[in-house]
């Protein structure tokens, strides 16, 4: 089995304590049947570069990232990629189950070790489900509030996409009350009650995503009538998503859900 015992799973990140992503593979694992290994390490974003070539060499079945080591994971895979380029964020990595020559992302096929953006995958995945559900989805459009730090094309899918971009670029009064997507992205401690009460303007068939990880924030968009996605959503459709590129097929998310939430009662 590529030189080791049980497929591998490394969880990366800098502090790892308090990281509730072991336990919710493990159990994930467990309800598949699958007798894989989890393992996580502290590793800092100077270090990161070699740790992710040692656990290539070393024979891992796949990496996940926390989220202050995804913009290192990039340039650093972007330093491999014989055309420099792939996504400004990567959080997982996954050896492809044919060419097991090294660890495969889908930025590209040609090199050992490259990426994968999971959670926008996930967020992409759950706009297209909201969009889709439209009677017209024709004309449809989006708001974002704050600074979000990711790339659009990641996060609109096809064949969405290019209607959502366009809609940011023509902006009106009345584009908040009328978006289909609100992305909520990082804010000046100062701006949040004042940004969050244009955000409160989105009518209930508005999907919000909370890209923001500020508390304050999270707290306000639970009184919203609208749908929201929050970082713990986010973090299960994460998790989901690698799972489903390590072993082929897909995870069971009540399970991730129920770990996550008996880790952090602890």
């Amino acid at each position: 089995m590529d030189g080791t015992t049980e497929p591998i799973i490394a969880v990366l990140g800098h502090p790892i304590a308090g990281n509730p992503s072991q336990l919710a593979i493990e159990r994930a694992f467990e309800a598949m049947k699958l007798d894989w290994r989890v393992m996580s390490f502290d590793v800092t974003p100077e270090n990161l570069p070699v740790a992710l070539h040692g656990l290539e060499v070393l024979g891992v079945r796949g990496i996940l990232l926390s989220k202050n080591l995804i913009r290192e994971a990039a340039q650093w895979a972007a330093g491999h990629l014989p055309d420099q380029s792939g996504p400004a964020v990567l959080d997982c990595f996954y050896r492809d189950p044919i060419a097991r020559s090294g660890l495969q992302g889908t930025a590209s096929q040609n090199s050992g070790l490259l990426g994968f953006d999971a959670e926008s995958q996930w967020i992409s995945a759950q706009i297209h489900a909201h969009l889709s559900a439209k009677q017209d989805d024709s004309a449809v459009s989006a708001w974002v509030i704050g600074e979000i730090g990711r790339d659009l094309d990641s996060l609109f899918p096809e064949p969405y996409r290019e209607l959502l971009k366009q809609s940011l670029l023509e902006p009106d009064t009345a584009s908040i009350p009328e978006a289909d997507v609100v992305l909520i992205g990082e804010l000046d401690a100062d701006a949040v009650a004042l940004e969050i009460e244009d955000a409160s303007a989105a009518c209930p068939s508005s999907l919000l995503i909370d890209l923001s990880g500020n508390e304050a924030v999270a707290e306000a968009l639970d009184d919203f009538e609208a749908t929201v996605i929050n970082i713990d959503q986010r973090r299960v459709g994460m998790i989901c998503q690698c799972i489903e590129k390590w072993v082929g097929k897909p995870a069971p998310e009540e399970i991730v859900i129920d770990a996550i939430e008996e880790y952090m009662a602890v």
